[in-house]
């Protein structure tokens, strides 16, 4: 049976955090496990999904900062995710 008392990672688990001003007000956590996408609010974080590779969270945070609360068209959409992702591209090489 788990510990209930237990709470979240094991002692000793690594985390590293990765930053860019690319990534406006998202930020991305590598564990272990995964590449986790967070944003940023303005008094807490909200974890927007747990990734195996770093393109595969990359490519979540280039479609959020697309559209990033707005209304557009498919190609504009697709336009600005591209353009994100290749500003990523660009930033890591």
């Amino acid at each position: 049976m788990a510990n209930k008392n237990f709470k979240g990672r094991p002692k000793g688990s690594n985390k590293v955090t990765i930053t860019d001003p690319s990534l406006g007000k998202y930020y991305i956590t590598q564990d272990e496990w995964s590449y986790n996408l967070i944003r940023k609010n303005d008094n807490s974080e909200t974890i927007l999904g747990y990734h195996g590779t770093l393109q595969d969270v990359l490519t979540a945070a280039s479609k959020y900062i697309s559209l990033d609360g707005k209304e557009i068209s498919l190609d504009n959409y697709i336009n600005k995710l591209n353009n994100k992702l290749d500003e990523f591209k660009q930033s890591f090489n």
